[in-house]
């Protein structure tokens, strides 16, 4: 596997890394296959960015067939959170599109995966890139830029519902309220979508998922949803590898499984447009 450090730029001019995870193609059996790749936003309350939703995530997308590539967006303390960060989601989905090739990857199975506050930028990215104003504003050659689908892992979706927790860090994300409410930007055209939370999540309150999966519904968009009983904010994949030291709480058997449920969700997607299983 190779690992490499990207220093990029929307095309507005505005800097971004990104961290590129790319398996090697076997060798001893010639491959050419192209792999669906996975974008992941990890998250970290906009102000900055959790680990555990970071090299763990990559990893196990690998592991699994996909290539991967993990986005450092702009944080609070850098200024208004948006419009900024939903440039650089989009130029880094233009950036794997492009660059589809050359990372043997599948430039139509392109797949974002964001987590907590990663997940209220990737339903806002995935909303406005389906709107060719906003990308000819912003300097993108792109009509429309969206991914083939969506994982929102215990996203924040709704600013004014529970995260963040005070008017003072609500501005710090953006003064424009067409941003707070991201279940309201779900068209017809936003991308299939796979959401799960916890009943219990004690700083995104699980009614930020229940107004996104209730306005895709609306807009007969595909998801598959899975609402756990039990469970803290923040769980990456609920084991013990990605747990914080002496935090117990943080290993949830029961979520355990959102992942090969995702995967297999996706696969079932792919089948749908007559592509090869991964």
């Amino acid at each position: 596997m190779e690992i490499r450090t990207l220093a990029l730029k929307t095309p507005e001019g505005q800097p971004f890394t990104m961290w590129i995870y790319q398996h090697d193609q076997f060798t001893l059996f010639p491959d050419d296959r192209l792999w669906p790749l996975a974008l992941i936003f990890p998250g970290g309350g906009f102000a900055g960015y959790s680990e555990r939703e970071v090299e763990a995530v990559a990893l196990k997308f690998i592991a699994k067939g996909y290539q991967a590539a993990v986005v450092k967006y702009n944080l609070t303390s850098d200024g208004p959170f948006y419009p900024t960060a939903a440039t650089i989601g989009l130029a880094a989905l233009s950036y794997v599109k492009r660059h589809a090739q050359e990372l043997n990857a599948d430039f139509d199975h392109v797949v974002v995966s964001g987590f907590s506050a990663g997940g209220h930028l990737v339903a806002v990215m995935t909303a406005l890139g389906a709107q060719s104003e906003f990308l000819n504003n912003h300097g993108f050659e792109e009509t429309k830029l969206v991914p083939f689908a969506q994982i929102l892992s215990y996203p924040v979706i709704d600013l004014t519902m529970g995260f963040p927790t005070s008017q003072h860090e609500m501005m710090a994300v953006t003064t424009d309220e067409s941003y707070w409410h991201a279940q309201e930007l779900v068209t017809s055209q936003t991308p299939p979508t796979f959401i799960w939370a916890t009943r219990t999540d004690e700083l995104v309150p699980v009614v930020n998922s229940l107004v996104y999966l209730a306005a895709l519904g609306e807009h007969n968009v595909p998801f598959e949803s899975h609402i756990y009983a039990a469970g803290v904010h923040g769980l990456a994949f609920g084991d013990l590898a990605d747990s914080r030291y002496h935090h117990p709480e943080d290993v949830v058997p029961r979520v355990q499984n959102w992942f090969p449920m995702a995967l297999g969700w996706l696969r079932t997607l792919y089948a749908s447009k007559n592509s090869t299983e991964i």
